[in-house]
């Protein structure tokens, strides 16, 4: 239990500092102007995946209580289901009409970090056996 908190508070920093970083990112002088046109704002699209993120781990720490084998699987289904949302989500992203591609870039740049995070926190749990 002690590290199911460690777990979602360790995972909540890094959401809150990659958050921070990419707002400052947006801060530049070159960028500044890029979020005026964004559809969806920063913080939405973390909060998303930040959402899906602890669902996705609870879930998989709920499961590996109970059958360990079945750990992967649930996390490939879980990621088809986060990969099906993102992109209703991103539809409207994907089919606008102005040429710059910083919110595409983003969207999927923010998708594949929280990707990535799933990942090593489902790879510590399976080798955790």
């Amino acid at each position: 239990m002690k590290n199911n908190i460690k777990l979602f508070a360790g995972i909540t920093v890094a959401a809150l500092l990659l958050f921070i970083a990419n707002t400052l990112l947006y801060q530049l002088p070159q960028l500044g102007t890029a979020t005026h046109n964004f559809i969806y704002p920063l913080w939405l699209i973390y909060l998303f995946f930040f959402g899906f993120t602890v669902i996705i781990l609870a879930v998989l720490l709920k499961i590996s209580l109970k059958n360990k084998e079945q750990v992967g699987y649930v996390f490939l289904f879980l990621t088809a289901l986060k990969m099906a949302a993102s992109y209703f989500m991103a539809r409207p992203v994907l089919t606008k009409t102005i040429d710059d591609p910083t919110e595409k870039v983003n969207f999927f740049v923010v998708f594949i970090l929280f990707l990535a995070i799933e990942a090593y926190y489902t790879a510590r749990l399976l080798n955790n056996k």
